[in-house]
């Protein structure tokens, strides 16, 4: 038998000892017992060392035990492996794991001896591992730490000790079958290809945004919500540099080989939150049998390693989940064991940010849209003939229920509903002819929140509405330019209790009219002539239609609006005399907010008619 077999049986039989002498130990100790179970786990295999061997090593009697192990500890049905392999457990880490390094190590080590000896065996468990790691993606991409531990902590999206990433890089080896994969099937290929999209996506989506910022991750996520989660009492949820200095790794030479710009831009925001949070200065010291922080002008930079997420300054907790910002403020036994502080982004912040190109999109009325937007640009397209059923957004599953006939065909911009987030100019958009431009804005915006973007204040406001499945109603804003003229897409103002606009862009087609001339034989003729014509706006309206403040001829949420603003002495609006005839509404001369409270218990549907 193998020396270190020999070793490590004679520890789990020393600490299976005294566990069974629990009963005895006295109740100052009460944790003795399960301090012995962890170290028999963490000193179970020593896999780093066994990975950082040469490929001769693949070969030798060592490896080849080491290999039989993990046939023999491989968790039946699961096809996975305990963080202490040969180390017995009970409850949540009874189960397959990928933390301290498990199921990842043992696949790549039964891959090498297959490779080296040519034993089935070894492949198929290397197999039945990664069948394993598949179960363990959830359908948005994210790993968990513990299989079938549902409830508890171990099922959250782990990033933890480097685990996700180890699970990435296997599965982007096996997708170009290079590395210690080069023998997996086409099929096997495939569905790793697929893992480490989904895995890559959700951890775009699982990035803190902090005031529309990207920022860095949490150690764990929530496997539902993506939202950073809490795991041990004393690690909250919160920016982690440890972790994030790993993923910031990966992604970055992903980006570098694919060039995808939500990549791209998500791996900046990071190294640029890195620089931010750096702290100089300071050291973290032994002093006698604690840890400290002192002044030093000459340290080298360091970072904590959790920040608060909205105050982004140093975290630190205790055993209670207590939160301090400062480390002395926690117990001494916390303070002296856990790294609180460490250099993780040392490689990060001087890593060269990378080159960030706006994406451009076009379309046949449409010849560029430029996506200035950085937070969620990525997911704006451009599609044609929008119709009912279609998708509103990018990023969401929203869809249009009702549409004005005007807008029906159009060539429509699906923006992202993330980017009512945003701040600035969106987008600039330049048109291949003369076309209108319609904007539909959510209406909330004005109506709740009495705002309406800048940008937008020259536009006209049309009275037409579209609706959508999730019951938002959109108000439509138009304006007219002419072939190769652009204009700018500006933000929502606002990201608070509503949804982004979106828009549309339709063909201006000529208008053809017919004017009388006399010649100087008396003869009339007719001719005919094209202009481009704007609709008459001025004939006055001889009938009252009560509600109808802007003379639309149907009352809507845009009368409601207009109303207010001119209650509001709002100096950018102008209603017409036969408008201020239909706003009175209760019966009384003079507009007053009667008159608007009326409007909006009729578009409320809870009076059918007004009193006059």
């Amino acid at each position: 038998m193998r020396k270190q077999t020999l070793r490590r049986g004679a520890f789990v039989m020393s600490a299976a000892l005294l566990l069974s002498l629990g009963a005895y130990l006295p109740d100052a100790l009460p944790c003795a017992p399960q301090a012995i179970t962890a170290s028999a786990a963490a000193d179970d295999y020593p896999w780093s060392t066994y990975l950082k061997k040469d490929a001769s090593w693949a070969s030798s009697s060592e490896a080849i035990g080491v290999a039989d192990d993990c046939i023999r500890y491989q968790i039946s049905g699961e096809g996975g492996w305990r963080k202490g392999m040969a180390t017995e457990q009970t409850g949540d880490w009874s189960h397959s794991t990928v933390d301290n390094d498990a199921t990842t190590s043992q696949i790549r080590i039964l891959m090498r001896v297959w490779k080296a000896t040519g034993q089935q065996k070894y492949f198929d468990c290397a197999m039945r591992g990664i069948d394993c790691l598949f179960k363990m993606q959830y359908s948005n991409g994210g790993y968990m730490q513990v299989l079938n531990t549902p409830g508890t902590y171990h099922a959250h999206i782990t990033l933890n000790d480097g685990a996700y990433l180890h699970i990435m890089d296997i599965m982007k080896e096996m997708r170009s079958k290079t590395g210690d994969f080069t023998g997996v099937s086409d099929e096997y290929a495939q569905k790793a290809g697929q893992s480490l999209e989904k895995a890559i996506q959700c951890l775009l989506d699982m990035q803190i945004t902090v005031n529309g910022v990207k920022t860095a991750w949490c150690q764990q996520h929530d496997e539902n919500t993506l939202a950073p989660a809490a795991a041990r009492a004393y690690e909250l949820p919160s920016l982690c540099t440890s972790e994030s200095a790993g993923v910031i790794t990966f992604l970055y030479k992903y980006a570098q080989e694919t060039n995808r710009i939500d990549i791209v831009r998500a791996v900046n925001a990071a190294i640029r939150w890195f620089q931010k949070v750096t702290l100089t200065g300071i050291k973290f010291v032994s002093q006698g049998d604690d840890k400290v922080v002192v002044q030093d002008a000459n340290a080298d930079p360091l970072w904590a390693r959790f920040y608060d997420i909205d105050r982004q300054i140093p975290l630190f907790s205790d055993r209670d989940s207590s939160v301090h910002y400062d480390v002395s403020e926690i117990s001494k036994e916390r303070r002296t064991g856990y790294a609180w502080y460490g250099n993780w982004g040392k490689n990060v912040v001087n890593l060269a940010l990378l080159p960030e190109e706006e994406p451009t999109l076009s379309g046949e009325l449409i010849e560029k849209l430029t996506v200035h937007e950085q937070i969620a640009g990525t997911d704006w397209g451009i599609d044609d003939e929008l119709r009912v059923g279609d998708a509103v957004f990018g990023d969401r599953a929203f869809t249009y229920v009702t549409l004005p006939n005007e807008l029906i065909g159009a060539e429509y911009i699906r923006t992202a509903c993330d980017s009512k987030n945003a701040s600035g100019d969106c987008a600039t958009l330049k048109a291949a002819e003369d076309v209108t431009v319609y904007v539909l804005v959510d209406s909330r915006l004005s109506m709740e929140q009495g705002i309406t973007p800048n940008w937008l204040k020259s536009w006209t406001q049309t009275g037409l509405v579209a609706n959508t499945d999730n019951t938002v109603t959109f108000e439509i804003f138009s304006k007219e330019i002419g072939a190769n003229e652009s204009l700018v897409l500006g933000s929502n103002s606002t990201g608070s209790g509503v949804v982004n606009y979106t828009a549309a862009v339709v063909r201006r087609e000529a208008q053809v009219t017919e004017t009388t001339v006399t010649t100087t034989t008396t003869e009339t003729t007719t001719t005919t002539t094209t202009t481009e014509t704007e609709p008459d706006t001025t004939a006055p309206v001889l009938t009252k239609l009560t509600g109808d403040v802007d003379c639309s001829g149907e009352v809507n949420v845009a009368d409601a609006v207009l109303l207010a603003r001119f209650l509001a002495e709002d100096q950018e609006i102008e209603v017409s005399a036969q408008g201020k005839i239909n706003a009175e509404m209760n019966g009384a001369e003079g507009i007053t907010a009667d008159d608007s409270s009326l409007l909006l218990e009729y578009l409320a549907h809870l009076i059918d008619k007004f009193p006059v």
